[in-house]
């Protein structure tokens, strides 16, 4: 019998796009006496701007052919990071900023927009899997996507129902939530011919929300 794993080409793609958000928040103090015949001083002081930043990293492109993908070489995965930091309006003088100025929020999107896989074993044997980790704890874990489609959100915590995530700094500081995306092309060491030259493709996308 012949043992070879038949070869094939599989390609799976995701493209990160970037949305930007910025916050901003002015604190205006304004000082004054007056009288009838009283001339006034009135100074004004502006506290630092707090902002927001999206980055992220390259696309995913897996790549599996006959002599990284044949029976007995494991699986083939690739992965793609990108981070979100919020920097906290400064404090004035002896004045802080509100509480409410003091956090930001925003939500995660792996959008799948187009994917031709198939199951080659069985619906419950995954060809494709996604794993999302926020600061190196995984949020998504084993998601199977051989042939999913549409928006796939990532939860505060895994198996979790909110997704809004949320960044407390303090004034004039900056915190930053670093995230991977990995997909893995599961080598089963049998026949997966059927998924040859079959393709994934989406984007990541980080989106301000409002905080609760």
């Amino acid at each position: 019998m012949d043992n070879k794993k038949n070869t094939t080409l599989l390609t799976v793609i995701a493209v990160a796009t970037l949305l930007v958000a910025v916050v901003g928040a002015t604190f205006a103090y304004f000082t004054a006496q007056g009288g009838d015949t009283k001339s006034t001083n009135v100074t004004v002081q502006t506290g630092t701007a707090g902002s927001s930043s999206f980055t992220v990293g390259s696309a995913i492109a897996i790549t599996a052919d006959e002599s990284t993908f044949a029976k007995g070489l494991g699986d083939r995965t690739g992965s793609t990071t990108g981070t979100v930091s919020f920097t906290a309006p400064g404090a004035v003088g002896t004045s802080t900023p509100a509480a409410a100025d003091l956090k930001f929020c925003y939500t995660v999107t792996i959008n799948i927009a187009a994917n031709n896989f198939v199951y080659t074993v069985n619906s419950t044997t995954p060809e494709l899997i996604l794993d999302v980790e926020k600061g190196g704890t995984k949020v998504i874990n084993n998601m199977d996507i051989t042939t999913k489609t549409g928006a796939i959100q990532a939860p505060t915590t895994a198996g979790g129902t909110t997704h809004v995530h949320q960044i407390d700094a303090a004034a004039g500081g900056t915190v930053t939530n670093s995230w991977k995306v990995t997909v893995t092309l599961k080598n089963l060491n049998t026949d997966q011919i059927a998924n040859a030259g079959k393709s994934l493709s989406g984007t990541l996308k980080f989106e301000k929300a409002t905080c609760a």
